[in-house]
């Protein structure tokens, strides 16, 4: 079994933070997203990634290369085939039963359990789905009794909903079902495929109940980043380049991230500060995180601060898990990353 890992998308909803850096190498508390997924696949024994690429591929193969004890294949698109589309145009590289998942979600789906599931059942496709209050922003599933899926909708309108069952982006596939896929053209797993076969009861579905985020808003990116300031859930696969993202956490009572090449002369409080930053003289920082190059001199709570923008999270969203020790806090502790 090998894996494919989305890696394509533009990440629009979270401008102005991806005007120059993709959605998968956006760091969170310290290391580029795609590091997360990278981790979770390696903690289930895959070594062999696929990764589609659209939008400034340059930067996850450049990144991707330095995976140590791994096979790194690359897809690139030149024009955005979808997410199924892009699958379908790495089919050459992919096992009979390969697992998608997203470059830009964070998550601790039970691989094991959830391929255990897939080869019970007998499905085609196998999707994590997981309960959520408000489906809107989603694709929702229906299922019945025995969790085949039985109906899909994708992003439906707040209240209208008839499950809070919904997709989290993590499929386990059979290379068959690729069968169904148009070559060289846009399509996409939850808007054009899954409602095609959804009919069939090909499609199995793995009840997640730990944790997940797609980050794909700012606020969701903020949260992303104190949830993971414990390090994740995953042992991180080393990177020959890891060093450009060594980082040191500060604080007793709260724990802040800090670049290794990050300068500080003003205070901090809770904070994750990316690379070559400059906290000056005089400057307050509380709840905030600081992206890459940013030279900050005010007083900000609750922020994200880049080179030439900031952006206020108010309020400051809470996550699931922040502030939660993941498992892994003495692990990175001891390390550089």
């Amino acid at each position: 079994m090998n894996a494919v890992i989305l890696s394509g998308g533009f990440g629009t909803r979270l401008d102005p933070l991806t005007r120059d850096i993709i959605k998968p190498m956006l760091t969170v508390a310290g290391k580029p997203t795609i590091d997360y997924a990278v981790s979770h696949l390696a903690d289930f024994g895959i070594s062999d990634y696929v990764f589609t690429l659209a939008h400034k591929p340059e930067q996850v193969i450049e990144w991707a290369v330095g995976y140590r004890d791994a096979a790194c294949r690359f897809s690139l698109e030149t024009e955005p085939l979808g997410t199924a589309g892009g699958v379908k145009a790495a089919e050459k590289f992919l096992d009979d039963t390969f697992i998608v998942m997203s470059g830009d979600a964070l998550e601790n789906i039970d691989l094991a359990a959830m391929y255990a599931r897939h080869r019970l059942r007998g499905s085609l496709v196998t999707m994590a789905v997981k309960r959520e209050d408000d489906t809107s922003r989603f694709g929702v599933v229906e299922t019945d009794a025995f969790g085949t899926a039985v109906n899909f909708v994708e992003k439906p309108p707040r209240g209208t909903a008839k499950s809070d069952l919904v997709s989290c982006g993590v499929y386990i596939i059979e290379k068959s079902l690729l069968s169904l896929v148009p070559q060289n053209r846009a399509f996409d797993f939850a808007r054009d495929l899954f409602p095609k076969i959804i009919d069939f009861g090909l499609i199995g579905t793995y009840l997640h109940e730990g944790y997940w985020r797609d980050v794909g808003d700012v606020n969701a990116y903020y949260s992303a980043n104190f949830d993971m300031l414990g390090g994740g859930f995953f042992v991180p696969l080393y990177n020959n380049f890891r060093g450009a993202y060594s980082s040191y956490r500060v604080g007793k009572s709260s724990v802040s991230l800090i670049g290794a090449s990050s300068f500080a002369a003003g205070t901090f409080e809770n904070c994750i500060i990316g690379q070559n930053c400059r906290i000056e003289r005089g400057a307050a920082l509380e709840n905030c995180l600081v992206t890459d190059g940013a030279i900050v001199s005010g007083r900000y709570r609750g922020a994200i601060i880049g080179r030439d923008y900031v952006k206020q999270i108010e309020p400051p969203p809470s996550g699931q898990y922040s502030g939660v020790d993941t498992g892994y806090e003495r692990f990175f502790a001891s390390i550089e990353y």
